[in-house]
């Protein structure tokens, strides 16, 4: 049997399950629903037990010697699987209906966010690592700035020895490598990267070999090579830059969503007559 054949087995028995144990858990809260019985502390409960559960994943991470509680793999199994459960919990929690209240209607949106960002995760981590592989150079995030700073002083170095014999090659450094070299990339390209202004400007670069003497032979190719470099650090920026400020932003926002669930949890049942 094939690794992907096994992985595909795999997924299969794991939703299975968590169709199964989430199906149960809607089971009980309806049939305490029926029996009159006050479900909606049990879908609360649940819902904020398995928030606490997603919490822990990422304090699971930065605990070294948790290690014997089973590889982080299967861990970050059961936090998927967890997560989509309480969609379906969520549901049946608000019954159904657009929540009312400020609180609430605050702790609705808060779960919505932090749920629709935990599927984005999920999208963005099987996604980016195979896109950056495409990428010849393999950077570390943090190292981006600074090599970025020696690439253009390089390429200012490199223009510089052009400037007394060909105005054409400083104002193209000025109007053209200066810019992409020193200034960041616009937002749209932080959105959605491409290519296009980098093979814009590479195909601007090959025009200017007829401004070039015999000893400048080969300024043109070094050029090119440059503005790809520069343009896989942009890429390697943008698409490491969504990894890492996507996560904090999910495990912000899931702490901030957990404090407002506990504050509801200990409302409803002090208003409602849950602790008498």
């Amino acid at each position: 049997m094939t690794r992907q054949r096994q992985l595909k087995i795999r997924l299969i028995c794991s939703l299975a399950l968590t169709s199964v144990v989430t199906a149960c858990l809607v089971g009980l809260i309806l049939w305490q629903r029926a029996n009159l019985q006050n479900a909606t502390y049990t879908s609360g409960a649940i819902l904020l037990a398995c928030l606490f559960f997603l919490a822990g994943y990422s304090l699971r991470k930065k605990i070294p010697f948790a290690s014997f509680a089973g590889p982080s793999r299967f861990w970050m199994q059961l936090h998927i699987y967890v997560g989509l459960s309480t969609f379906l919990i969520f549901a049946v929690h608000i019954g159904f209906r657009i929540p009312d209240g400020i609180l609430e209607s605050t702790l609705a949106i808060l779960y919505l966010i932090v749920a629709s960002s935990g599927i984005y995760g999920l999208y963005i981590t099987r996604t980016i690592p195979k896109k950056l592989t495409h990428v010849n150079d393999e950077v570390i995030y943090e190292q981006i700035p600074v090599i970025r700073q020696q690439l253009a002083a390089q390429v200012h170095a490199l223009a510089s020895s052009a400037f007394g014999k060909s105005e054409t090659i400083a104002r193209f450094y000025v109007n053209r490598l200066s810019p992409f070299f020193e200034k960041p990339r616009a937002l749209a390209y932080i959105i959605r990267p491409t290519t296009r202004e980098s093979r814009k400007l590479q195909n601007e670069i090959n025009q200017l070999d007829r401004y070039l003497t015999s000893d400048q032979a080969g300024l043109s190719e070094k050029l090119i090579s440059m503005v790809q470099r520069k343009d896989n650090l942009d890429y390697h920026q943008a698409m490491q830059g969504r990894l890492k400020y996507w996560l904090f932003i999910h495990i912000g926002l899931t702490y901030s969503l957990l404090i407002i669930g506990v504050v509801h949890g200990v409302m409803a049942l002090a208003f409602h007559g849950g602790m008498r």
